[in-house]
């Protein structure tokens, strides 16, 4: 700094100084002659002062020199000329500028605020049109000379001034309106035209100064030619634009209907570049732009440019006119497979005038053409006059050749080649590992498990073949078991396998099937699956076992003897998931005959959790396959205690569950839990919730997994078989029991041995008809069906169905058949039998007792007076009368009782359905018959519930029955017998 100093003063002394005053504008520039000469050998200086702030240090003896937004040169007079730019309003100040030994100029600058200046405009014209702009100025500067300059290679020069409004120079004009604007007109443009146009106004008091007040862009564009260029809609459209003798130069392409503003160019020479939807190569060896639209839409239709820039303001472009029509055929889509090492024939469709293109996409995507010794035959046949199919066939398949291939028609010109794009032919390599025969039963399901263990993470699918593989499933996610269509999959990564779950074979499933995993986007191996449906009557078996919480339960199922067998339950998804060892306490198999044997699975233990579907079957193992075929379905229903109950008490109902359910809805549910047939007292209890209604209370209890119903006030309608549910995607039912309800209205009958009863039932259509002898109601029925069945022919019954009534029927009663009975199942009435011996009978065998006993005491006396006779000797009058009490004796017979229990199974169903209907009896003899009627309560639904007995008093009387069918009175009728014994 010091030795400038002392170098400045030193010029001071020896040089001249030149004071100047300039006035810009904000955003403007001033460009100032000088009126010094250059002195192309000195050093130049320029700094701003006050403190002499270094800007310009310049020893290099440059005709141009620019530091930043300061420029000085020298024009063609030789003059040191000073140019600032893009003014700022902390520019102003005072500078210093000095030629080494020479001079020193001091110049002022004013920086001015006008909202007139600093504009910068871009304008852009065809070659041979004219090209107008406008400038703005300052109104303060209206009538001082106006001035065009042009920047050039480092040099600014004037090309047209006025100090009039109007001046013409050749092709130049300039208007002045002396209303703050003026035109510059040029016509006839040409690329020399181009550049950038400075708009300046003189500075009046100084001839050298002049305020740059905006800047002009001219782009002077050159049109080769017009072409029309059509594609299809979906399709693929490559634009080969030709610059042969500009290669390395910039080239674009852009769209007139937004301004061509957006230029797409590739930025990088020699290499493919994507930008939006199409991909651009710069093609330096052959000067060639290649755009390739990848997927061509209606949004794409309109005029183009593909151009080259000459220079940075001259640029010479191809216009395009570009169709995209929309055809169903096009494009068309074809996937193709071919074995490895084998041929692969590929086949398309285009317009006959046009020269076929075939070409293979790159990891770009970009379709490039293929060598000719790639393709081994490429041959045309012509349909018609307009259109031609060629069929490409390349032989020896390898894994090069795997990939997305193209053809369409190529259409070429002076400057242009276009290649529109219309058949996708996707060629996927595929190798065949093996063959397997796969077996399952028509109604059963099949498991088969696809492995892959070295592509273990690889997307993995199954396809049928008989559709050319064109739908190929698959999970879509890994780890999880998916849903598609009728069949469920699971891509297990950790093993490798593709498991695929058949629900239910139906005919239509068999076929051939491929199980593969993709190798690659292109490149694929697979199992191949001959699968066959077999159509038998005793496959798929269906059977439902109930089991009791906590006891074990022994379930069996028959399959081929060469088998290994697979027994597992369905999970929340209907998958037969592999059961643990430790679920299962034995599995033990034995031969029934050399084809198949039964095998019996035993589950100790019972818990909530073994509630559910299992499914047992064969299965089979193959290199790279295993399948299953499950072939008979076990449905485990869980049990609890028959809960009994007597008409107006209240009954509580508990269903333990598994805590994987806790968060799930619980229903309880008086028969199965369904929307279809779920009954009006079922409700639903979420989570801890309570639910009530009049007579019924849910509470779900998740701490201890139970949730409890409670039932008040009980009616004959309440009793029947209740199901516990939790609901998943349907209502999973996994526990019963059975509520019985004892009516409190008794039926007491009394009979006489020998006379014959029908009792009357009401009954449900689908419940189980019992009709029990017990001490307690309990003793008679688990689980809804009778523990005894009576053998003896003197128990018959009758079943009315339609009338919703059964009637049992007990001919020649006797006195062991007294006792308490159990009518119904579910809903039950107490009948008390009683059955006595006649009074008649009770006279004859007091006869007999005495008379045997007169006999007796005949005998002894006669045998101790010594006159007992010989069996010769004539009997007397006395025993000739007796023999009348043999013959009463005789009549006085009777059958010993026996003490048994009796219980009469009139059906197996199981859900009571409540009807009104009665069954007539016949008697010969209305004064004979007993008759006695119960009424037990009804309810809306059912109507009336009872149970009538009917008395025969000698089975010979039936033969005169007369029906008897009123219900509204009924008498009962008892016949008194007096003793009365004669023994004359």
């Amino acid at each position: 700094m010091k030795i400038l100093l002392i170098f400045f003063t030193f010029y001071l002394i020896s040089a001249a100084v030149k004071y100047i005053d300039v006035i810009g504008y904000s955003g403007g520039s001033v460009l100032v002659d000088s009126g010094q000469f250059w002195y192309s050998n000195s050093v130049k200086y320029m700094a701003k002062l006050p403190e002499g702030r270094t800007i310009i240090n310049d020893k290099k003896h440059d005709k141009w020199i620019t530091e930043g937004r300061f420029t000085l040169f020298t024009q063609n007079k030789g003059n040191l000329m000073i140019y600032i730019r893009e003014l700022k309003k902390h520019d102003a100040g005072k500078y210093r500028i000095w030629v080494n030994g020479q001079l020193s100029i001091t110049m002022t600058l004013n920086v001015n605020e006008d909202s007139c200046c600093g504009v910068s405009e871009t304008v852009n014209v065809n070659s041979a049109e004219t090209a107008s702009f406008n400038c703005k100025y300052s109104w303060n500067r209206r009538l001082a000379r106006k001035i065009i300059f042009k920047t050039g290679n480092n040099i600014i020069y004037e090309v047209i001034s006025t100090s009039n409004q109007q001046d013409q120079k050749e092709r130049l004009s300039i208007y002045d309106t002396r209303q703050n604007l003026f035109t510059v007109i040029i016509t006839a443009v040409t690329p020399d035209d181009g550049g950038v146009y400075l708009c300046g106004v003189w500075i009046y008091r100084h001839s050298y100064s002049y305020s740059i007040i905006s800047t002009v862009h001219l782009h002077i564009s050159n049109k080769l030619n017009v072409y029309k260029v059509n594609s299809y809609s979906g399709g693929r459209l490559m634009i080969k634009c030709e610059h042969p003798q500009y290669k390395t130069k910039l080239k674009y392409i852009c769209k007139e209907s937004d301004g061509c503003s957006e230029r797409k160019s590739p930025g990088v020479q020699d290499e493919w570049m994507e930008n939006g939807d199409v991909s651009l190569y710069n093609d330096t060896r052959a000067g060639v732009l290649m755009v390739f639209f990848r997927e061509l839409k209606a949004a794409d239709a309109g005029t183009y440019r593909c151009g080259v820039k000459q220079s940075d303001y001259t640029e010479s472009f191809t216009e395009l006119q570009l169709s995209v029509k929309h055809d169903a055929k096009y494009p068309k889509r074809v996937t193709e497979y071919a074995p490895f090492g084998e041929k692969a024939n590929i086949s398309c469709q285009l317009p006959e005038k046009h020269e076929v293109h075939f070409c293979k996409e790159d990891n770009n995507h970009i379709c490039q053409n293929i060598s000719s010794s790639k393709v081994t035959e490429m041959s045309g046949l012509s349909e018609r006059n307009e259109e031609r199919v060629v069929t490409v066939s390349i032989i020896n398949v390898s894994v090069r050749d795997a990939g997305v291939y193209w053809c369409g028609a190529e259409t070429r010109d002076t400057y242009l080649t276009f290649i529109s794009l219309t058949t996708k032919i996707q060629l996927n390599l595929i190798t065949k590992v093996g063959v397997s025969r796969v077996t399952g039963y028509g109604g059963g399901g099949l498991m088969i498990k696809c492995e892959h263990p070295q592509y273990k993470t690889k997307p993995k699918y199954i396809c049928k073949e008989s559709d050319g593989c064109s739908e190929r499933k698959n999970p879509g996610v890994q780890n999880e078991w998916m849903e598609n269509g009728d069949v469920s999959l699971y891509d297990d990564t950790r093993a490798g396998v593709l498991m695929v779950f058949f629900r239910e074979l139906k005919a239509a499933d068999a076929g051939t099937y491929r199980c593969g995993v993709k190798e690659s986007d292109y490149t694929e191996r697979f199992t191949e699956l001959q699968l066959s449906v077999k159509h038998d009557a005793k496959y798929p078996n269906s059977m439902t076992e109930s089991v009791y919480l906590g006891e074990e339960v022994n379930i069996s199922c028959q399959f081929p003897e060469e088998h290994k067998v697979h027994f597992c339950k369905e999970d929340d998804n209907h998958i037969c998931q592999n059961i643990s060892s430790s679920k299962v306490t034995e599995m033990s198999g034995s031969s029934e005959r050399n084809e198949e044997r039964v095998v019996t699975v035993s589950i100790s233990n019972v818990s909530v959790r073994d509630a559910g579907v299992y499914w047992c079957g064969a299965e089979t193992r193959d290199t790279y396959l295993t399948f299953i075929s499950l072939t008979t379905k076990i449905q485990l229903n869980l049990m609890m205690a028959l809960i009994v109950r007597h008409e107006g008490e209240s009954a509580e109902i508990i269903c333990p569950y598994d805590s994987i359910y806790k968060s799930k809805p619980k229903s309880l549910c008086k028969g199965k839990c369904s929307t279809r047939d779920r009954n009006p007292l079922s409700e639903t209890v979420r989570e801890e919730k309570e639910t009530k209604t009049d007579r019924l209370i849910l509470k779900d209890n998740v701490t201890a997994s139970v949730f409890t119903g409670s039932i008040t006030a009980l009616t004959a309608e309440d009793a029947g078989k209740y199901w516990c549910a939790v609901t998943l995607e349907t209502e999973l039912n996994y526990l019963h029991t059975h509520l019985m309800v004892i009516m409190n209205e008794e039926l007491n009958l009394t009979k006489y041995e020998g006379d014959d009863v029908s009792i009357q039932c009401k009954h449900q259509d689908e419940d189980q008809k019992s009709f029990c002898k017990a001490h307690e109601a309990s003793m008679c029925v688990k689980d809804g069906v009778s523990l005894e069945t009576i053998r003896d022919d003197r128990f018959s019954f009758s079943d009315e169905a339609s009338a919703g009534v059964f009637t049992v029927n007990i001919t020649d009663l006797r006195e062991e058949d007294s006792g308490i009975y159990w009518c119904g199942a579910h809903v039950t009435t107490k009948v008390i039998l009683e059955v006595n011996k006649r009074a008649s009978d009770r006279i004859i065998t007091s006869c007999i007792f005495v008379t045997l006993l007169l006999m007796g005491a005949s005998v002894l006396l006669l045998y101790k007076l010594g006159y007992i006779k010989t069996r010769d000797q004539h009997p007397s009058p006395d025993r000739t009368e007796m023999s009348g009490g043999e013959a009463f004796h005789a009549a006085c017979d009777y059958e010993n009782i026996r003490d048994v229990r009796h219980c009469l199974v009139v059906g197996t169903e199981e859900t009571v359905l409540n009807s009104t209907a009665m069954r007539p009896t016949d008697s010969s003899d209305p004064h004979n018959t007993l008759y006695s009627k119960l009424q037990l309560p009804t309810n809306p639904s059912d109507g009336l519930l009872y149970a009538s007995v009917h008395f025969q008093k000698h089975e010979e009387s039936l033969s005169d029955a007369k029906e008897t069918s009123n219900n509204e009175e009924v008498y009962c009728y008892y016949t008194t017998v007096r003793p009365h014994m004669s023994l004359n």
